[in-house]
């Protein structure tokens, strides 16, 4: 089968949006999502979680999906809280009490286990980006993202499964980079351990 042949077949299965403007806004999303967990500030990170947000957004408003647009409008906001509230401590109680209309609003919309996987990660994901440590965060999004990533497949949603496995590799791979980097920043210089040893 030519590449041509089975980028067709993705398309008529329903794999893939046909329309230019719904497959673009989730392309962004997902690159945007998969890279946020290699930068190393908390800054940076939710910058990229926050076009992620935004890019989904419009994906599924394209897409016609309102509840789960409006559910990433939200996300964003929260983010955007995240961002101010180490420098506004009213911004952090905005970014909590949005995690709160989020459980309510997951509530309100429940539809069985695929709701429960979906609000469950909303809930690890909302509460990383109000972490002020980068492990903490870190830890929290991989977390976060197990969820989304076992949500979207059961949801056959391809473009954000695509996003948050490829979240939860790098975000992984970060993690573990993180400890190592500790690791290492704490191993006591080769000169000393020779002076002792002698």
């Amino acid at each position: 089968m030519s590449i041509t042949g089975f980028a067709d077949s993705i398309w008529l299965n329903g794999l893939l949006p046909q329309d230019a403007p719904t497959l673009m806004s989730g392309i962004a999303a997902a690159v945007c999502l998969t890279v946020a967990p290699v930068f190393r500030n908390r800054h940076t990170i939710l910058l990229f979680q926050l076009a992620a947000g935004l890019s989904f957004a419009a994906h599924y408003a394209f897409l016609g999906i309102t509840v789960a647009a409006v559910a990433n409008i939200l996300g964003a906001v929260q983010t955007g809280a995240a961002l101010l509230s180490s420098r506004n401590a009213a911004m952090g109680r905005l970014g909590y009490a949005l995690i709160a209309l989020g459980t309510l609003l997951g509530l309100w919309f429940w539809q069985g286990p695929v709701s429960a996987l979906s609000l469950i990660a909303m809930i690890l994901v909302a509460l990383a980006r109000m972490q002020q440590n980068d492990l903490h965060l870190r830890i929290l999004l991989l977390a976060g993202g197990a969820f989304w990533t076992l949500h979207d497949f059961a949801g056959a949603a391809w473009i954000a499964f695509s996003a948050d496995v490829g979240a939860v590799l790098t975000g992984a791979v970060a993690l573990l980079a993180t400890f190592v980097r500790i690791r290492i920043e704490w191993r006591p210089p080769i000169n000393a351990s020779l002076s002792l040893a002698a």
